[in-house]
């Protein structure tokens, strides 16, 4: 499945949508955030990675046929978060490569107000009718428990933990 375009995804409050050079400085802002990243790295992220990243998201719909949305508010058109799917070919052990992993980050003045619940269950619901039968992996810090709390509502059952960068991480799965 290449060459697939970055659907558009409707919630009742979200627009979910394709990456857009135009969103770099607020993607660089996001990500620089330590809210954001404590759960991720624990690191703001370079520029350069920021511009990689968003490269990224776009390039992963054209090679894999699924990746990330930006998401934003449908009546201001306020950035939300990023939502999706990709496989990193993350060196984790045991391997959680070659199936869609879903990830998320919502900004943090919009922590709180069930964006994050909304968005992951519309990109969900994309991915049980797009890929049907494909299950779906998530890893998720210990810590983060109001991250594990949406993969739960999604379906995403605890199966034990992988070695991620040298930590233990929770993994989970779920299947359509």
């Amino acid at each position: 499945m290449t060459g697939t375009p970055v659907p558009t995804i409707l919630t009742r409050r979200l627009k979910l949508r394709g990456h857009e050079a135009s969103d770099f400085d607020t993607l660089k802002a996001i990500w620089s955030d330590p809210d954001i990243v404590r759960f991720i790295g624990g690191v703001a992220r370079p520029a350069t990675q920021v511009w990689t990243n968003l490269l990224r998201n776009r390039g992963l719909w054209d090679v894999l046929g699924y990746g990330y949305w930006l998401a934003e508010d449908r009546k201001t058109g306020q950035f939300v978060g990023e939502v999706g799917f990709a496989d990193f070919k993350r060196e984790t052990e045991p391997s959680i490569s070659g199936a869609p992993e879903c990830g998320w980050i919502i900004a943090p003045s919009a922590h709180g107000k069930g964006y994050a619940s909304e968005a992951v269950t519309a990109i969900h619901d994309w991915l049980d009718d797009a890929l049907s039968g494909q299950k779906s992996v998530c890893i998720i810090a210990h810590e983060n428990a109001p991250s594990i709390r949406i993969a739960e509502k999604v379906g995403y059952q605890p199966c034990g933990e992988v070695m991620f960068n040298g930590e233990l991480t929770r993994y989970f799965e779920r299947q359509p």
